[in-house]
């Protein structure tokens, strides 16, 4: 790691003091979320959380990296890492989509067509001797082979904005599973001898760490008062994905060890797993894949009986043992296939407890109702 624990504190501070400032605001422009059948909470809360985190998010790395330019010499040599500029630059322009999302509500289409189009710019402007090496190893001698691996990855990022977006349904869920992947990250960065990964991601966890502040419950705040909104999902989604394409290219171009994509799709399991699981049941239901409902996995959990508090405890509880297993996979060099087949597991626990949530909702319908007792 490049840096010591003073711009993590200063990341952290002011994710905080943005999103107090911001949560005043944000009502006044029109930043808020009401409460529908689809969303439970109480009251409007102000959506402000994805532009609280960006903010925080490029002033410590400007200040991480004294770029204060003066002049045109001064920037060309005070910028060492491009690949990080590359990534603020496209979650700016995320950042930018999820407002307009959040505020007057973009088509599902275009929203999508902007995401590809913010991947395939985050892919063209980075490294290209390592971004370019994509995810999976695509045989050279298969025509085309450089589109194809493009394309892979820039589906694999949308993917990701995407799966963080659509689990975002309860008060600190999307920003805590962001947490522990981004954890997980930079433990995995590390292991693979990757110093600017570990330090980008640990700054991601410092402004994500701010924003729960506000949002995840806890004793003393019994729910959110302030949600990060499409901005920060997905700002959050494509920074995961940024850097698991990262690693993957860099293990596939010869630097850190062997394939390890295998074994980081265990890192963000369960958000990908719930939307593939999500885009397959709702055509078969005779819905849009990209219509909302509530039956997302802490919609099932909540179903089942849990509260929203340890739904979210779960979830995040459950993902960090996943990325335990990623990172035991990587520090062993644990074979790509391995990993790879391994991911059955949960899948399979998924759609068991996607199967047997009809027959949970009967059971509690059917259950007695409990008869207060008397009083004394």
């Amino acid at each position: 790691m490049s840096f010591g624990s003073i711009p993590l504190a200063l990341a952290f501070l002011l994710s905080v003091a943005l999103v107090a400032t911001l949560r005043r605001i944000a009502p006044r422009i029109g930043l808020i979320d009401i409460p529908t059948v689809r969303k439970a909470h109480e009251g409007t809360v102000p959506v402000c959380g994805g532009i609280a985190m960006f903010v925080a998010l490029l002033a410590t790395m400007v200040l991480r990296d004294g770029l204060w330019p003066r002049d045109i010499e001064t920037w060309a040599t005070a910028a060492p890492e491009p690949n990080s500029w590359t990534l603020l630059l496209a979650l700016g322009a995320l950042v930018a989509v999820g407002i307009a999302d959040d505020r007057w509500e973009i088509r599902a289409g275009t929203k999508l067509v902007l995401q590809g189009l913010i991947a395939f710019g985050l892919l063209g402007l980075g490294d290209g001797g390592h971004l370019g090496a994509g995810i999976v190893p695509i045989p050279a001698s298969l025509p085309a082979s450089g589109w194809i691996s493009a394309l892979v990855t820039i589906v694999f990022v949308v993917g990701l904005i995407n799966a963080f977006n659509m689990i975002d349904g309860l008060d600190g869920l999307a920003g805590g599973i962001a947490g522990v992947a981004l954890i997980c990250l930079a433990l995995a960065s590390m292991l693979t001898g990757q110093a600017r990964l570990v330090d980008d991601s640990l700054l991601l966890v410092a402004v994500v760490l701010g924003f729960l502040v506000f949002n995840l419950r806890r004793p003393g705040l019994p729910r959110a008062i302030a949600f990060m909104g499409d901005a920060g999902s997905m700002m959050l989604g494509c920074a995961i994905g940024s850097i698991i394409v990262e690693l993957s290219s860099r293990s596939l171009a010869g630097e850190g060890g062997p394939e390890i994509f295998p074994a980081l799709l265990w890192i963000v399991a369960i958000p990908v797993i719930d939307t593939i699981s999500l885009m397959i049941r709702r055509p078969l239901a005779g819905r849009s894949p990209m219509a909302a409902d509530r039956a997302h996995l802490h919609h099932l959990l909540l179903d089942s009986g849990m509260s929203p508090m340890l739904a979210t405890a779960t979830l995040i509880g459950v993902s960090g043992l996943l990325g335990a297993v990623a990172i035991a996979g990587i520090a062993l060099q644990a074979p790509p296939s391995l990993m790879l087949m391994g991911l059955v597991i949960p899948a399979m626990a998924h759609c068991a407890f996607v199967w047997a949530g009809p027959h949970r909702r009967k059971a509690v319908a059917q259950a007695p109702a409990v008869s207060p007792e008397p009083a004394e």
